[in-house]
């Protein structure tokens, strides 16, 4: 049995954890529309739970489809140009998405310290913005790196 790279170990982690908001987002849901409707009540900060559980599960829960290669591929080439030049067409393809990564996680930078610095909140919970940044930051760095460990494989392979 092959040990598992940290890599692999954080996204496996990140992946959980996306797993957990989501269920945790299906569930407040659930309740949310369920008291509404049964009790005329609705649950007061469903709106904020939501919206937090949703940037947690999608930003922790990519860098899994960039490591095990989960993307959507379209073969249009393919059946047209040699194995070598579809090698070379995906490590372009990792590259590209590599600086779109770094790019964002750049450009999310400032944003973060913005909401640190002026200590935004959530209007309904108060929770503060800056805890949104985490994930979202996390879950690009951690694409960033995987976008490379596939490269990697690719021109192994």
């Amino acid at each position: 049995m092959q040990q598992k790279s940290w890599l692999d170990r954080a996204v496996s982690l990140s992946s959980f954890i996306a797993t957990l908001a989501l269920i945790g987002m299906m569930m407040i849901s659930v309740a949310d529309v369920s008291m509404a409707k049964l009790f005329s009540h609705p649950i007061t900060g469903t709106y904020d739970i939501v919206e937090t559980t949703l940037v947690f599960s999608v930003f922790l829960g990519i860098p899994a489809t960039f490591l095990y290669h989960g993307n959507i591929v379209v073969d249009v080439v393919d059946f047209f140009v040699s194995k070598e030049t579809i090698k070379r067409l995906k490590i372009l393809a990792a590259a590209c998405s590599f600086v779109f990564l770094v790019l964002l996680a750049w450009n999310m930078l400032p944003q973060a310290q913005d909401a640190l610095r002026f200590g935004d909140k959530k209007p309904e919970l108060g929770l503060p913005l800056y805890v949104l940044w985490i994930p979202m930051l996390i879950g690009t760095c951690l694409s960033a790196i995987a976008v490379v460990v596939e490269a990697l494989q690719k021109k192994d392979a």
